[in-house]
Formats: C-alpha cells, structure tokens, sequence
C-alpha cells in the first residue's frame, strides 16, 4: 500500500493472519517452552541451580529491556510490592501529566510478565476494596491463533468480575446487590491455572453478553504467541515469537477519605500472589519491575497549545457523534486512517487482524469487542475534539442511573450501570504509525476527565458539562447554575474516551452501549458502520439523549444562558 504522495507517512503492510503454516507445531514449541521451565523451576525447589533464570530458558521475544531480569522466590520471600507493577489513580492536575490512555479515578495493578508453565497455578488472596468496581483478568489460555504482541495488542483477558467473587469462609462480599460495603471481614482467593485450549470452551464466564459465572478459577496462560509482528524483520519489535502472560487487577473509583483525598489503595492492602506446581510446592517468578513501572508512570509536562478551531473533515466535526472503541490499537489506526481521509476500512481491518488477531469473521475471544489490556466490562465511546480561542465545549445528555460510593456509601445499591467517565488524551501533531507505537513515545496522555458522581444532574438526570480554558470560563459554569466545569487542559486537540461500565444484569440499564444492542454499527472500520446509531452529533439515535451531545460556542454566549442553564437552552451546534 503506497504512502500518500508528498508525505512521510508510514503505514505497514498488513500481516497475513494466522502467522504460522503448521499450528501443530506451534504447539509443539510452546509445550517445549513451558516444559524447559517446570524442569528448570523443579530443579531451583531441590537446590541444583541459581535462583536467577537463564535467557534460554524464558520466552524467545520476552521484553529484556522492559524486564531484564527473571528470578526464582521461595513462598516465604514473596512480597506484594515487587509482584504488581501499579498505576495509582491519581486526580490530574496542570503540574504534570501520566500517559497510556488511563482513567485517572483507577487504580491499575498488573503483572506484567506473568512466566509460568502449563500446568502450574497463579494464586491471588486479597480483600475486596472499597471502591465502585474491580475485577481481575487473565491473559487467555495458550491458543496460536489468540495472540498478544508486546504485552498489550491482542485478544482480550479472562475476567472474574466483583459480584461474582466468592468470599473466604465467615467473611462477605461488599459489592453484591444490597451488600454492606463496610464489612470488616472481606476476603476473598482467585485461581488461575495455566492451560492449553479454548478460552471460551473452558471459561463460561468468558462470554457474552454479561461475562458472569460462579466459581472462584479462571483458566489462563502464562506464555502467548506474539504473531507476525514478533518476527525477526517485521514491522514490530522483532524480538521473537513468544512473551510472557499478565494478570490485570483493576479498582475503579476508590472511595474518598474523610478529608476528601483519594485512597489509591481503596483501603486494603495490595492483593498475596504465588505459583503453585501440580504438586503444591508454592513459588513466583519475580521479574525486576523497575524499567516498566518508571516508563508506564512517567510525569511529564505538557505546552499549552495554540487554540484550534474544530474541522470540518475529521471526526471533531459539528456532524459527527462517535464511534466504539474496540481495541487501542485498532483505535489509533482507525482514527489516524478517519482524520487523514486516506486509508480505508479494509486495510483498518486487515491490518488489526495481522498484528492483533482479531476480527469478526474469525472464532473465540478474535470476535469480541473487547481487547488486550481493556476492561472487559466496558464498552468505550471515542470521537475527537479541539477548543478555539474564547470558546467552549458543552455536552449536554442523560446519565443511567448507578451505586453511589464516592462517600462510603453503606449499602451496595443498584442501578443501570456501575460506572462512567469521560477522559480527554492529549493528540500529538503530526502523530502516524511510527510515533503511535514507538516504545519511547508517551501516548494518550490524559489532560481532563469528568465522572458520573461529581456531575451535576437535574431531576431527570440530565447533565451540562462545560469544558474550557481557566481564563475562559463563564461566570455561570458552576453547580449553582446547574452546569459541570472541566479545565480543558492545555492541549488544543484531545481524543476523548467515554468509559460506560456495566456489570449485567444487575447493573445493566436498556441504553447501555452494549454490542447485543449495537452490533457493530458504531465501528467505523467495520462494513457494518451505520452513522445513525450513534455516529451522528445528536439525541436521535440509538441510546436517544443518553448519548451526549457536542455543542460549541463563545464563552459569552453560554454566559448568555444565565444562572439557570439546562440541557434543552442549550445552543445546538451547526458547524
């Protein structure tokens, strides 16, 4: 596919998928992989070789920079801190900025480089966290064709979500319907063994349309298949074949502390984790964090840039509403190919089956919206934006109804949704393939976001979100008017994401975004994309008034609006 003429864009080719022409004997490979390991870890429980596992011995294509370093601990030497790599919530604020795409109200825990053999366990004991949501997700079990390049393009994760946990004998689960979310005793222990097969065969609860199932063990793998783009001379990295697996841990929404600070930790202490052999024997496989964790955390600045005026020709335009997100990769390729009017659909799809392996004429977890590294039960809403000078951005809409537990709410209550948020990510000038995913690169760096409990709604709970400048802001952009402020930030362009979290069906209203109601009409790069569900800028389509709106005026004419502002005074955006 040649390069548009006059520019130095660079678009890869699309790999052929599934990236092997024998899969019995990637199959092969890997058992031999997983079972070079048990011996090498069967050798360390009796005392014949070093703690510290050799490069032969460890996936060909692991990240070494990421993770230089891979070392055998006995039970007793395991400590939480050097298992999880965290990614604290954290509020934004104009000293500093964190990139990859967060939600600044969760707290990320993963493993990054989760190595163990089939056959062998991961086991998690924590205490449920006092916070709106969490969950845990494990890469899926070892199948060639599910792959995961670098850690976090591919399929998506085996989830076990809250409601579904069982606790520890004489203790309870705070986040059921109706549960006291202030129980002293709230334990709980999740199991993953390492697999080999079909992730939804031996995962009921890795399903759709509500991703639930009883049970206390998820079926994951501790090795994956990178695909083409881990081949020597490819697009990717090219450092091989083979990586590790990860285990994610998520807690959405921490409550406040009595002062109003954000508890990072939700209130428990980080979650006990070993390996277990078949025969019992406990163990991890600790990896040296220090590089991922500096990288995944890096604060760094950004310049307040020149006021943009929206364009009419990309997808922050007057017309255009938004569209699904289903995959980062495919998020960021699709909306450079939208914004640039070059590369079309097809080359979209084809391109995220070759390096992610997934796409809805294949089977298993391909043909999910959800993807590697996304939360299972979300469904992500994107569309650009930018903010002129003097001017500001209001969406207008309504909010499903959801569990209050900002204040530590005492009772788990129900609702059409469990959580919601909006998170505006910095978008680079100039960005294409190259800088996207450049390992140096700082991307989706978050500079504003709003969520559902600190939103002002009205009786029917309809809400008006102004965003602009400081210097800006109208005088009547305040809770007394009936209006959320949000300080834009300092970039001129963002790509906003809409996180709309359900957990079904308790927590799961009628115009929740979902694709059984959707299907795939609001992907863009799909055949099936149809601008009436909800790609068009109003409350005409398919989730009605529940889908916001973008309006966009000078700051003096939403002044204009006086101290009482509602959803159906505001000015309607033309373009």
């Amino acid at each position: 596919m040649p390069n548009p003429p006059g520019t130095a864009f660079f678009a890869p080719k699309a790999p052929v998928f599934p990236y092997y022409t024998d899969r019995n004997a990637v199959l092969r490979d890997a058992q031999g992989i997983s079972e070079a390991l048990a011996r090498y870890i069967d050798a360390w429980l009796a005392g014949r070789v070093p703690s510290e596992i050799p490069k032969e011995f460890l996936p060909p294509g692991v990240n070494l920079t990421d993770f230089p370093r891979f070392r055998l601990v006995r039970a007793a030497e395991i400590t939480p801190e050097r298992v999880w790599a965290p990614r604290w919530a954290r509020p934004i604020t104009r000293a500093g900025y964190v990139g990859f795409f967060p939600d600044p109200n969760v707290t990320y825990l993963v493993i990054p480089a989760m190595l163990l053999p089939f056959g062998h366990k991961v086991v998690v004991e924590g205490e449920f966290p006092r916070a709106r949501f969490f969950d845990l997700q494990v890469t899926p079990a070892f199948r060639p064709e599910d792959y995961r390049y670098d850690g976090g393009i591919g399929v998506a994760e085996v989830p076990i979500v809250d409601a579904d946990i069982d606790p520890l004998p004489g203790h309870g689960n705070p986040f059921r319907l109706g549960a006291n979310r202030n129980i002293d005793k709230r334990g709980w222990r999740v199991e993953f063994p390492m697999v080999v097969g079909d992730a939804m065969a031996l995962n009921p609860a890795f399903r759709p349309p509500h991703f639930r199932g009883q049970g206390n063990v998820r079926y994951g793998s501790g090795l994956m298949f990178q695909g083409a783009w881990g081949a020597p001379g490819s697009n990717g990295h090219g450092r091989g074949l083979w990586d590790t697996g990860q285990l994610w841990l998520r807690y959405y929404l921490p409550d406040r502390r009595a002062d109003g600070s954000v508890d990072a930790l939700a209130g428990v202490a980080l979650p006990r984790v070993h390996n277990e052999t078949p025969k019992g024997e406990r163990y991890f496989i600790e990896v040296d964090l220090a590089p991922f964790t500096r990288r995944a955390n890096r604060v760094v600045q950004i310049a307040e840039s020149a006021p943009a005026e929206p364009s009419d020709k990309r997808m922050s335009s007057a017309r255009y509403g938004w569209s699904k997100q289903t995959g980062i990769f495919r998020a960021v390729v699709a909306g450079i190919a939208l914004n640039t009017g070059w590369a079309p659909k097809e080359y979209v799809r084809n391109l995220d089956k070759g390096v992610a392996g997934r796409g809805t004429d294949l089977d298993g977890p391909a043909v999910l919206e959800q993807s590697a590294t996304s939360a299972t039960y979300i469904d992500y809403l994107v569309r650009g934006m930018e903010l002129g000078r003097g001017k500001v951005v209001v969406l207008t809409g309504r909010l499903p109804s959801f569990p209050t537990t900002l204040r530590r709410d005492a009772r788990f209550g129900g609702g059409e949704m469990r959580y919601w948020s909006l998170t505006g990510y910095e978008v680079p000038g100039g960005l294409d393939f190259v800088k996207a995913f450049d390992k140096n690169a700082v991307i989706g760096v978050a500079v504003h976001c709003v969520f559902d409990e600190e939103m002002v709604l009205d009786a029917q709970r309809r809400y008006v979100i102004c965003f602009s400048r400081p210097q800006d802001r109208p005088a009547n952009a305040t809770p007394a008017a009936g209006v959320t402020w949000v300080d834009w930030g300092p970039a001129a362009e963002v790509s906003w994401t809409l996180r709309w979290l359900t957990v079904g069906p308790e927590w799961r209203g009628a115009n929740a975004p979902t694709p059984e109601k959707l299907g795939r009409k609001p992907d863009w790069a799909e055949q099936a994309w149809d601008p009436s569900a909800i790609g068009t800028n109003s409350h005409n389509g398919a989730l009605g008034d529940y889908l916001p709106r973008i309006h966009y005026m000078d700051a003096s004419e939403f002044a204009k609006l006086g101290a009482n502002v509602t959803m159906d005074r505001v000015p309607l955006w033309r373009g």
